[in-house]
Parts: C-alpha cells; structure tokens; sequence
C-alpha cells in the first residue's frame, strides 16, 4: 500500500514537473529575423537621403589627375558648402596654365544661375555667365543622388566605419552623363566605377571615389573623391555685393 502511495505521489511530481516545463519553453519569444539589407535597398535608401538634404559641407579631391575647370585652370581641391536647390559657396585650390602652372586659390560663389569667382591676388569679384565654370557644386547632392540611382553591378560589402559613424560600402558602375547635374559637359559612352560609403544607421552618403572621365580632358585613370559632412547644418549664402 505504502509503495503504491509513492508511485503514485511521485508520478503526480513528475506530471507537474513536466507541464511547468512545457509553459516554461513555451513562454520564451519567438526570435525576430534579422531584415536582410540588400545593395538595392542601400542604393535607393543613399539616393533618397542625398535628395532630401537641405545642406551640406563638401570636399572635393583627386588621387590621380585634377579637373579641367576652364580658363586654363585645373582644380585639385574644392571645399565649402551647398543650400540646395542652387547654391554654393566654396574654396577651390587649382594650377593654372597662364602663371607656369602655379597654385591659385579661387573663391566661387554659384548662385542661381549666376557664378561669381575672384582670385586671391586681384580679390576683385566677376560674374560669369551660366556654363562658364565646368562644375556646379549647387547641385552635389542631387547629381551624386542621380548617379547613385543608377548604379549597376552593384556589390555591397562592410566599408568600417566614416567620420565615426558605420558605414556600408557600395560598388558599382554608372555612365558619366548620371553625373551631368555636377559636370554639365559631362562626355557620352564614357563608364564610372563608382564607390559609395552610405551610412547604416541613417543612408547618409558620406564619401564617393570616382573613377573614370567626367570632362573631355580627363585621363581614364582619374580618380576623384568626395566627402560629405555637416548635414542639413545652418548655412546662409549670398551672392557678393
């Protein structure tokens, strides 16, 4: 009798054991997967972000040639800031031709339509008429947003990190004329491989490496990079008096 009363006490533990088990693994949350990003999302997500900046600061370099930009000049270094729609104010390091091809510093204001340049030695302003300047730094943000949307063959892989912020590194190409909103004579049938390091967290581009022709005068091994910083940051520009 006595051991039938502890079969059965024992066999009610074990039955309660078991069902406190069962809710016990039964009440843990289902993991969430993780959302798979994909180059397109990187891609699109990068083009719309460059288009919905009010501002930003830039930095133009190159790591092989420099940028015809007219007037016997070739720029080497561009750095300022753009209020888009339509404006930009900017520092432009460049070689010129006329002078033995000494270093000049150029101030350029594009505004509207309008490009107003003086150099450091006459620090007198001209105005030039639309198209005179091979570059339009008013419209960075839209003409790298074009190139980015058009890119193709595209590889997405962990670009570390940009300015302390992670960052994805796209690749890929995209013909010159994507670029045309940056470089108006911006030459046909030409390809640029194109290397876009696009914030994680927000799809901020924050640096492009071009390599290819954007002018007539390019070499194809030019390389240029962009850096971009200080978004939608409080910036007033004004054409000068």
């Amino acid at each position: 009798m006595r051991t039938a009363l502890r079969s059965s006490a024992a066999a009610a533990i074990l039955a309660v054991a078991v069902a406190l088990l069962a809710v016990s693994c039964g009440s843990e949350p289902t993991p969430t997967p993780t959302p798979t990003i994909t180059a397109e999302d990187v891609r699109d997500s990068g083009a719309e972000a460059l288009r919905n900046l009010s501002t930003v600061h830039f930095l133009v370099t190159h790591e092989v040639g420099g940028t015809d930009i007219g007037f016997s000049s070739t720029l080497t270094e561009a750095e300022g800031d753009g209020v888009f729609p339509d404006k930009a104010e900017f520092v432009a390091k460049a070689t010129s031709a006329l002078f033995g091809n000494a270093a000049l510093e150029l101030d350029i204001v594009q505004y509207g339509e309008i490009t107003h340049l003086r150099d450091r030695i006459s620090m007198v302003w001209q105005a030039l008429p639309a198209g005179t300047l091979a570059i339009n730094f008013a419209n960075i943000n839209g003409s790298i947003a074009d190139a980015l949307a058009s890119l193709g063959e595209l590889d997405l892989t962990d670009g570390g990190s940009v300015d302390g912020a992670p960052v994805h590194k796209l690749t890929g190409t995209t013909p010159s004329t994507s670029m045309r909103g940056l470089v108006p004579g911006a030459p046909e049938g030409e390809t640029l491989h194109m290397e876009v390091w696009v914030g994680r967290d927000d799809y901020l581009v924050r640096k492009v490496r071009l390599t290819g022709r954007l002018v007539e005068a390019d070499t194809p091994d030019i390389v240029r990079v962009l850096e971009l910083s200080r978004f939608d940051e409080p910036v007033t520009i004004e054409p000068p008096a």
